[in-house]
């Protein structure tokens, strides 16, 4: 049975008892998915050369992934001739060939900003369509891979360790659309470092090798958040938000946030900044519980320049409610009396001797006064002239 070049573009089921296929030379690439019978061992690849592959040992131009029950195994450039599977391949499924198989995903942002969440999709495709094989979509594991090639900011030093930032899925649950449509999709949560990375879109347990690059630069967020913690009943907790001017659009910022309490279900908090604001201050009441508590959330702005919509997670913040500090009214009265008695005190000590220094300056002119006049009497009994 020959497989001619149109025929592997697309999908086939080939069920012979032999498990036999002929390659065309025209292929260039061909991947095939062979189910196997339950606990059997992988199958073994003969080649038309009489060249035998396994999976823990095969060509550099093979990738090979075996799981339960199944076999997908890809060729590049795979030789022309009659090739056959060697194993308890099931007689139902048989082995499905696909060919042609690309990896498409959208074009990132040439600007993200550090702590940004954007949907990120990317799908395989088969002649250009979507490839809908689910046994062969199911056991692909795609992600997302920052690696840092420059420094925007000044002084910063550069770690070229590859960054893990997503991993793409297919199941309709969170950022994905519809399961199993072969739209794979990840909420790229961009928590880097400022600076020039190349992305990176791979698969990373060998069901095929295809890989899509990107440049992007990423720059510090353009969002502030500080938290105000209350230790009085009166005074509420606060998260305040600073969007700065010059890079997003005034009036744009809101914010969704999830408060827990001590002894209470977690509470929805939502506000948008009015018309030319660029800064939100959320506030719930202190219910003066004791017990930890905690909030975290969502804030959205646009950006100026690209008005492109702007997403970022706020990370959960924990914090400890504990018991406010009790303030004795009557003992600061007290106190407060006891001060004023003192400052009497002293300022009648102060009088007292104000008065006593008084009297005696007084007492010692009098003494002065009276010795001068002595003395003049005296004097002037002296020159009088004897009859």
């Amino acid at each position: 049975m020959s497989i001619s070049n149109a025929w592997a573009q697309t999908e086939a089921r080939l069920t012979w008892l032999d498990n036999r296929f002929r390659v065309d030379p025209e292929i260039e690439q061909i991947t095939f998915v062979v189910t196997r019978e339950q606990s059997s061992q992988s199958v073994v690849l003969v080649a038309p050369d009489g060249r035998k592959y396994y999976a823990n040992r095969h060509s550099k131009a093979m990738s090979w992934y075996s799981d339960k029950g199944m076999d997908i195994i890809s060729i590049n450039h795979p030789m022309a001739g009659p090739w056959q599977a060697l194993g308890k391949v099931s007689v139902n499924n048989g082995i499905r060939f696909i060919s042609n198989v690309q990896l498409q995903a959208d074009a990132l942002p040439a600007q993200l900003y550090q702590t940004e969440v954007l949907k990120f999709s990317a799908k395989l495709t088969q002649n250009q369509q979507p490839l809908l094989l689910r046994d062969y979509l199911d056991r692909v594991r795609l992600k997302v891979i920052f690696y840092p090639l420059t420094s925007v900011l000044p002084n910063q030093a550069n770690d070229s360790a590859p960054i893990e930032v997503g991993q793409f899925a297919d199941d309709g649950q969170e950022y994905d659309e519809v399961a199993g449509d072969g739209i794979f999709t990840v909420a790229l949560n961009v928590d880097v470092e400022p600076g020039k990375y190349r992305v990176e879109i791979a698969s990373t347990n060998g069901v095929f090798k295809r890989v899509v690059e990107q440049t992007v630069l990423v720059y510090p967020a353009p969002i502030t958040t500080s938290f105000v913690q209350s230790h009085q009943p009166l005074t509420p907790h606060s998260v305040n938000i600073e969007a700065k001017a010059d890079q997003t659009l005034a009036g744009s910022l809101a914010a969704y946030l999830v408060v827990k309490q001590p002894q209470q279900k977690p509470t929805i908090i939502q506000q948008s900044s009015r018309l030319q604001q660029s800064h939100l201050t959320i506030s719930w009441p202190n219910d003066a519980q004791i017990g930890k508590a905690w909030w975290r959330g969502w804030a959205y702005v646009t950006d100026s320049l690209t008005q492109r919509e702007l997403v970022f997670r706020l990370s959960q913040q924990n914090y400890t409610q504990v018991a406010a500090v009790a303030v004795d009214f009557s003992a600061s009265l007290a106190q407060q009396q006891a001060k004023r008695q003192l400052i009497v005190l002293h300022e009648q000590q102060q009088q007292r001797l104000f008065w006593v220094v008084v009297t005696n300056i007084v007492i010692i002119s009098v003494l002065v006064v009276l010795l001068i006049w002595r003395r003049k009497r005296v004097v002037q009994s002296d020159l009088i002239v004897p009859k």
